[in-house]
């Protein structure tokens, strides 16, 4: 019996992986099987009826894990509509780790909370939807719009930037479809302001976050992904994170050092040396004309104190009074990297 059961396990768990899904469970002896594989640590329960193998599970990055789970509870409730920023999960949007929970939902059977508060469902009848990564899920305008009034600036803007350069929505569209959702929803007017900011260019979401951030406190916003010629391969073009152009003449440019395409050994086909290597001739060739370069990590963005040292240190111009509040000294408070885990 038991050998007919963890072989009905194999196929169903082999079923799931190859549709990018946990494996669903009702209660019985197949339920009761599988939990006493996850008190072996041969499985991992990541939501109550939701299993996967401990081994493949580790391999997963952050978006790869929502999406498993979010495919799994598609299947267990199929009236539930993704929205919010699991919506833009499914849709490939630039989405900060720590938003990933809890996972939002819409159904016609009314709001509550389940698992904890791991999953919000908001009440809403005849939701409109589309069917992407293989869930239902509210559309690309409404989950963008969804976004930006319900969380931060430079979170908002990750995901409207992300929209723009990945989904294949323009900026002019954007901003029109906020102004037709109108003043009677909380927070419309942040989305409006975030939508008029949104721009395709930045190459990752956490490249948004930093503009956000450099707006948050008064600065002036740079050129963005701005191409430089290489002084000695003239035919060769580089790309700058950011530019300011002061009325002087000074370049100002900023650098984002995100890590990936230093450390990850599959970055490019390149190993770690290699692109570091590369990073620093390049960084050569921009530093022939002399301009001046910033470089910053996601952790200093995410410390405005030493953030807006750093800015103000190099000359990056403000034009406009800081819209938060610069604290007076270190924070020592700074955001960890894997919290925007933002592609």
């Amino acid at each position: 019996m038991w050998q007919s059961v963890d072989h009905e396990i194999d196929v169903f768990m082999r079923e799931a992986e190859r549709r990018g899904a946990c494996l669903e469970s009702y209660p019985g002896r197949l339920h009761r099987a599988l939990e006493r594989r996850v008190e072996s640590g041969e499985l991992v329960s990541p939501l109550p009826r939701l299993y996967a193998r401990a081994e493949a599970w580790r391999t997963l990055g952050q978006t790869e894990r929502t999406l498993f789970m979010m495919r799994a509870l598609g299947e267990l409730h199929p009236d539930w509509v993704f929205c919010g920023t699991s919506a833009a999960v499914a849709h490939g949007l630039s989405v900060s780790n720590r938003l990933h929970e809890p996972l939002q939902v819409v159904t016609s059977s009314g709001a509550r909370r389940y698992h904890g508060g791991r999953i919000a469902a908001a009440h809403a009848r005849n939701e409109v939807s589309v069917t992407v990564s293989g869930v239902s899920a509210t559309t690309l305008e409404r989950t963008v719009f969804d976004c930006m009034r319900r969380h931060s600036f430079p979170e908002g803007l990750a995901i409207a930037d992300s929209a723009l350069r990945k989904g294949g929505l323009s900026g002019d569209a954007l901003v029109a479809y906020v102004s037709s959702m109108g003043p009677r929803y909380r927070g419309f007017k942040q989305a409006k302001m975030t939508a008029s900011f949104a721009d395709p260019r930045p190459e990752n979401g956490m490249e948004s976050i930093a503009r956000a951030t450099m707006y948050q406190l008064g600065y002036q916003m740079p050129d963005l992904q701005v191409p430089v010629h290489d002084p000695l391969s003239p035919r060769r073009v580089l790309r700058v994170d950011f530019m300011w152009v002061l009325p002087d003449g000074t370049v100002i440019i900023g650098e984002l050092d995100g890590g990936e395409k230093v450390w990850n050994p599959e970055m490019n086909g390149r190993s770690p040396l290699m692109a570091l290597r590369r990073e620093r001739r390049r960084e050569s060739r921009i530093t022939i004309d002399r301009p001046k370069i910033i470089r910053f990590s996601p952790e200093e963005v995410g410390d405005l104190y030493e953030f807006n040292r750093l800015l103000e240190t190099f000359g990056v111009p403000r034009d406009h009074e800081p819209l938060v509040t610069i604290p007076d000294g270190p924070t020592h408070d700074l955001v960890p990297v894997e919290a925007y885990g933002l592609a």
